[in-house]
């Protein structure tokens, strides 16, 4: 399996969040993606990292209105300055902000997505080690993005959850130059950035398996009735658990997903993948657990498409590498049947 990583990301390398008006320590830590592919390089698995391919900027400049400012802004910081957002306007108002500090609320819709002066250049490199992963899979059938930061919380207007660009997305936009592609989310929380990337297209479905939305981040978005608009009607599928969801419920979910998918028939599918459904994560309350991985990749696995697996979250440190080993050996193993 090609593995498409770099260390692009560790400059980037937030101290604190501000969450509900309280400073706690960042979850989305480099030592993250780190954990991974150390993991990955002592389990024996036929893995082949690979480094990204320098992209251009078109795809992401069409995703988010915000990347001038993002790219820009980044470009004007002190080594060691950081703005958090933290007035936000009502939604698009009328009068823009000229400050680099007031748009941040502006585009942002959270505390802890900051910006700091190498946030292009990590958000920018997990855009390409995305795209070069889609650049592959044509030829390669499965490849694994170990990208940081994350993407799916990035909508075209707004980011926020620790996500800037949206990775899946932007590859999946990629993927649809060639044919009608899915992408299944199932990181803990719901991928509002996805969804609205898509929402009124339908030849990309966006499935997403989450925390319910009225209990769990983001809480606007991610709810069963939101189907997609205009050519995009039908074409989006919530299916949000219980904060506290269990085994059962969570394949019982991804098997209605699935379902979806095998009727839209797509020539390729996007996995965003996060581990933060683990029990014991700090961002997630889920109670699935190592073992409950493999069952989860085979059963993805099963579609028998090509498939881009994208990294998103997982923040329990101790599990992080021995979830995402246990998940792509099965995917790699029910690839291959």
């Amino acid at each position: 399996m090609k593995v498409v990583h770099s260390l692009a990301h560790v400059v980037h390398n937030p101290r604190w969040e501000f969450t509900r008006g309280r400073r706690i320590y960042s979850k989305d830590i480099p030592s993250r993606a780190t954990l991974i592919r150390e993991a990955l390089e002592a389990s024996g698995m036929p893995i082949e990292l690979t480094p990204p391919r320098e992209q251009p900027t078109t795809l992401i400049a069409e995703t988010h209105a915000y990347f001038e400012f993002l790219r820009d802004t980044a470009a004007t910081l002190a080594p060691d300055a950081i703005i958090y957002p933290d007035v936000f306007p009502i939604r698009r108002a009328a009068r823009r902000p000229e400050s680099h500090a007031a748009l941040a609320g502006y585009y942002c819709f959270d505390t802890g997505t900051p910006l700091t002066r190498n946030v292009y250049l990590a958000a920018k490199g997990a855009v390409d080690i995305a795209l070069t992963a889609a650049e592959l899979l044509p030829q390669e059938g499965l490849v694994y993005a170990l990208c940081r930061p994350p993407g799916h919380h990035a909508e075209r207007e707004v980011f926020g959850g620790y996500c800037y660009f949206n990775n899946p997305a932007i590859a999946a936009k990629h993927l649809a130059l060639a044919g009608r592609v899915a992408v299944l989310d199932i990181d803990y929380h719901h991928g509002n950035g996805t969804q609205d990337v898509f929402y009124d297209r339908g030849d990309v479905l966006t499935v997403s398996i989450h925390g319910d939305p009225e209990q769990v981040y983001p809480y606007f978005s991610g709810f069963a009735d939101e189907r997609g608009a205009g050519a995009g009607e039908g074409a989006n599928l919530n299916l949000p658990l219980p904060p506290s969801a269990s085994r059962s419920l969570f394949l019982n979910a991804l098997d209605e997903a699935l379902a979806a998918i095998r009727r839209f028939a797509p020539t390729a599918l996007v996995l965003a993948v996060g581990f933060d459904t683990c029990k014991g994560d700090p961002a997630g309350s889920f109670a699935l657990d190592t073992r409950d991985y493999p069952a989860i990749a085979a059963r993805i696995a099963e579609l028998g498409m090509p498939t881009l697996i994208v990294q998103e979250g997982g923040y329990n440190t101790e599990k992080l590498g021995r979830n995402a080993v246990a998940f792509l050996q099965a995917y790699e193993k029910g690839a291959r049947r």
